[in-house]
């Protein structure tokens, strides 16, 4: 037994390496072939790499209509050749929008869309999306999701690195269907829980704007964002308020309002200066355009609550209450965003977005990369009940009436 046993090794070990054998010569010839077949096509065409040009694009193209194995849309290449080089310009700002995106954007700015109804911010420190809040009656906020939580995956694919807009893009989508998200919830500075949730797309109305009167007759007024309707519902809502009282300071909160239209927030800030500079921009070429206030101005005392996600037309606003001394900035400096990006149209219902300008507080300070700096820095403590940031708003402006 041993003997034939040993004769089974043998023939086994024989065979193995007969496999291994041919399986080595295998590889090397495939990759002597390959070597050859590279180096053997006519030496280096310097014409296509000059960056001049887009000729080493066309090459690409002529080899994928002459040799590719399997069918392909050509509507699909190009979309993806435009997306790839707008992702290329390193600017998470620029993008392309195909007409479903377009379509979506137009909606969501006109205050619904279909989708999970969340705010969201891009986290750069962490490359992750951030929950700024659900909005109210929504499907995440059912599900039970907070401010604060990151979102790591959806439909099982990894979007760290991904931008804002493929990220809602993604999560946007026909009522009734359904997306799975995981996210991550921090429960201290170095711990997180990682849980999923499998959320239904509906109809969600986006609830960017709210009032009330305070104690002491201060008007208080929230906006999430600046859609199109932002500036119509501030000048309503200061006209019921004073209606109802006397009102004697405003109170503006714009924490986590990541922006929206420079229009309706320029329109709302005219509202509250006198006559001068809201911000400018410059462009590529140095080019300063400026956007003015006229006479017509509130008198009363304002005071802005921001923190580090407010972003863009926020920072606009609050820079201009800052530098006109118009009022106070409470809260934590903000995101940092000082570009303005204009849609494009491509004639065909597509747009590519991409970044045109940079913008600067009527003083000329620089707003991108660096926010707008509170006159009264006050973090939010772990108390979810006791908002500090709000109460000092509160108490600073009850200050600016007494002195007037």
């Amino acid at each position: 037994m041993k003997n034939n046993n040993d004769k089974r090794v043998s023939a086994g070990e024989t065979i193995l390496w007969m496999v291994i054998t041919a399986a080595t010569v295998f590889v090397v010839t495939s990759f002597q072939y390959t070597k050859m077949t590279l180096g053997n096509d006519g030496g280096y065409d310097t014409s296509l790499y000059s960056g001049d040009n887009f000729k080493k694009l066309e090459k690409v193209l002529s080899i994928v209509e002459d040799e590719f194995l399997y069918e392909y849309d050509m509507k699909t290449l190009e979309e993806g050749a435009i997306r790839g080089m707008l992702e290329a310009l390193d600017d998470p700002y620029t993008s392309y929008f195909d007409v479903s995106e377009t379509e979506e954007f137009l909606t969501e700015s006109e205050g619904e869309y279909e989708g999970v109804g969340m705010y969201m911010a891009l986290d750069t420190s962490k490359g992750l999306p951030i929950v700024l809040m659900p909005i109210e009656g929504s499907p995440a906020e059912e599900a039970g999701i907070l401010p604060g939580d990151y979102i790591i995956e959806l439909d099982g694919k990894d979007v760290t690195g991904a931008s804002l807009e493929e990220v809602a893009g993604t999560i946007k989508g026909v009522s009734g269907s359904t997306i799975n998200i995981k996210f991550i919830r921090y429960t201290n500075e170095n711990e997180y829980e990682e849980f999923e949730k499998t959320l239904t797309r509906r109809k969600v109305e986006i609830n960017s704007f709210d009032y009330e009167i305070l104690d002491n007759n201060i008007a208080y007024i929230s906006f999430s964002s600046f859609d199109e309707k932002a500036d119509k519902h501030f000048k309503d809502a200061i006209k019921e308020m004073k209606k109802d009282a006397q009102i004697e300071g405003l109170i503006i909160d714009i924490r986590d309002n990541t922006g929206g239209l420079l229009s309706t927030a320029a329109a709302i800030i005219d509202e509250i200066l006198p006559t001068g500079v809201i911000t400018y921009t410059v462009d590529k070429n140095g080019k300063k355009e400026y956007i003015y206030s006229d006479s017509k101005t509130l008198d009363i005392p304002v005071v802005v609550v921001v923190n580090g996600y407010s972003a863009s037309a926020s920072e606009i606003m609050a820079g201009a209450i800052k530098d006109y001394e118009k009022g106070a900035v409470v809260g934590t400096t903000t995101y940092g965003k000082g570009l303005v990006q204009e849609f494009k149209s491509l004639r065909d219902g597509t747009y590519v977005k991409i970044t045109i300008a940079e913008y600067f507080s009527p003083s000329g300070q620089k707003i991108n990369e660096l926010g707008v700096e509170p006159d009264y820095v006050v973090e939010n403590g772990e108390n979810v009940g006791e908002d500090l940031q709000l109460n000092k708003a509160i108490e600073v402006i009850k200050e600016m009436i007494n002195k007037k």
